[in-house]
């Protein structure tokens, strides 16, 4: 549940296009935010970023790496 409480702010520190066509393309993001994940934080857990959930597809003890997509 979004509360609209900011509990961290991270910084996008990889940006890695994806997709070959512009009917499927997107962005892969890493973003630090140190102290942030959870001990409980799993694949496939939605964070919140400006408002949009995004999915976590990896995570590292202080990053975490989410999809964006654009299909037309």
């Amino acid at each position: 549940m979004f509360t609209g409480i900011v509990s961290a702010v991270g910084k996008i520190t990889e940006v890695t296009p994806f997709g070959q066509d512009q009917n499927d393309s997107g962005l892969r993001l890493v973003v630090s935010a140190p102290g942030f994940l959870r001990a409980d934080t799993k694949l496939g857990d939605s964070i919140a970023i400006q408002g949009a959930c995004m999915t976590v597809v990896a995570m590292t003890a202080d990053s975490f790496t989410v999809d964006v997509r654009a299909k037309s």
